[in-house]
């Protein structure tokens, strides 16, 4: 009688995968969590009526306990593992509240678990590569590049050889962005969209005035220039702030 139950139960499993299985694995990651829940909820049903419940509850309890143990150390190297899960073809997201800041050819992403800023360049020669996976050379070549093709791009590059090559950016020239201060946005500007402060601050259009002062001071606690942070990004965040604070306000 068991063994014609999972004959059943494989046969329903076999059906379903070919029937919806393919066409939810194609969809996006946030639209297979209601699918897992109901999965979850028949497995439990089944355990209860085989009386392996117990069992499977011991198990999940054991994976809680780990997991609690786990967290702290993935939050610990997450930068570590984002960099190697890289290195596999996989762009894994940064910390929870990124801060993000886009220009034509570079998207740079300030990581508030870790305060690292890194970037994907989305146009050029250096397309599809992020500033981390590039040598120093090549940050260069980039870098002469962007002072003609996208110079609101320069400061953002600054901001990441500072942090990752202090030693080779005092000694080098990584004065682009100064020829172009009229161009893109300056640490002077006393404009910026609501839409691009949410971004920079990593909240959401909606966000109240207690997430948004809690945004600011996470991530200027890494970006401050008393704790080697990037001035240009610091006045970024600062006016962020300033933004939708003022949209409140209003």
């Amino acid at each position: 009688m068991r063994l014609i139950f999972f004959i059943i139960l494989f046969g329903v499993a076999y059906l379903s995968y070919h029937l919806y299985g393919k066409k939810l694995l194609q969809q996006k990651p946030s639209s297979l969590i209601k699918p897992l829940l109901i999965l979850v909820g028949v497995l439990l049903v089944l355990a209860v009526l085989t009386g392996r419940a117990n069992a499977i509850f011991a198990v999940i309890g054991g994976l809680i306990a780990s997991a609690f143990r786990l967290v702290p150390l993935v939050l610990r190297f997450y930068p570590q593992i984002r960099e190697l899960l890289f290195k596999f073809g996989i762009d894994a997201p940064a910390g929870p509240g990124s801060s993000k800041v886009k220009t034509a050819s570079l998207e740079v992403t300030l990581d508030p678990l870790s305060g690292k800023i890194d970037g994907k360049i989305i146009a050029g020669a250096f397309s599809g590569q992020k500033l981390s996976s590039l040598s120093y050379e090549n940050l260069q070549a980039y870098y002469e590049a962007a002072a003609t093709a996208d110079p609101p791009a320069l400061r953002l590059v600054e901001a990441f050889v500072q942090q990752e090559f202090p030693d080779q950016f005092s000694a080098g020239d990584w004065s682009a962005s100064k020829k172009h201060q009229h161009q893109g946005p300056s640490a002077n500007d006393s404009s910026m969209s609501v839409p691009e402060a949410c971004e920079i601050l990593g909240v959401a259009k909606d966000a109240s005035k207690q997430e948004i002062t809690y945004a600011h001071r996470k991530l200027m606690a890494k970006l401050h220039p008393d704790k080697g942070g990037s001035t240009f990004l610091a006045t970024r965040v600062n006016l962020a702030k300033d933004t939708l604070l003022d949209r409140l306000n209003t």
